[in-house]
């Protein structure tokens, strides 16, 4: 099962499209470091952005994705958190127009709230949190996020963790059910073939 680190892709779009230079280039820096996983190199630089903009969302989230490589799980986070709680106001959750020829910084270089959920997700599994990392995936699951098939095969791997290999073989099979890509579909389907069996590997 992979991390889809998709938001990179996103990061540089943004870098691209944006006007005031200083911020950005030290954020473009950042994500060749960060592809290069030269990690820590990558981290001292957002956190250069974050002392100068404390609001800057994409600095928090590409910094905890550092952080979730070097398996520094507190510091990561702390950062996907930061980055939800700058999109929460009360009960809700609100997200400005990037696209509006006077967005600023802050707007420009928000993180979709969802994404933010699931790396959160992904760092409580590995820190042991496995019914809170379980909650998460299952609200991205009920809010139907792009990756839902692989958010059910997390689910079915805390299932495994916990020792609850029948629970777990559900979620497989549900992931593979809802797998939009070739790529997930084989994810569910290894995953089947490792604890569910051979033979109900049809379902």
């Amino acid at each position: 099962m992979n991390f889809k680190p998709y938001f990179f892709i996103v990061s540089y779009v943004l870098l691209l499209t944006s006007c005031k230079q200083t911020t950005d280039d030290l954020l473009d820096k950042a994500y060749k470091l960060n592809t290069q996983k030269k990690y820590d190199k990558a981290i001292e630089i957002y956190n250069e952005v974050i002392t100068r903009n404390s609001k800057i969302q994409l600095a928090f989230y590409n910094r905890g994705f550092a952080y979730l490589q070097i398996k520094k799980y507190k510091e990561a986070l702390a950062d996907f958190n930061k980055v939800m709680a700058l999109q929460t106001h009360g009960d809700f959750v609100i997200t400005y127009n990037k696209d509006l020829p006077y967005a600023d910084d802050e707007t420009r270089t928000q993180v979709p709230y969802n994404d933010a959920l699931y790396q959160r997700a992904q760092v409580k599994y590995f820190m042991d949190s496995l019914r809170s990392s379980f909650t998460d995936f299952q609200r991205l699951v009920d809010n139907n996020y792009e990756e839902k098939s692989n958010c059910m095969s997390w689910q079915g791997t805390i299932y495994i963790k916990s020792g609850m290999t029948n629970e777990a073989c559900e979620y497989f099979f549900k992931a593979k059910q809802f797998a939009l890509s070739d790529e997930d579909r084989k994810d569910a389907e290894e995953m089947i073939k490792t604890y569910c069996g051979q033979t109900n590997n049809n379902r």
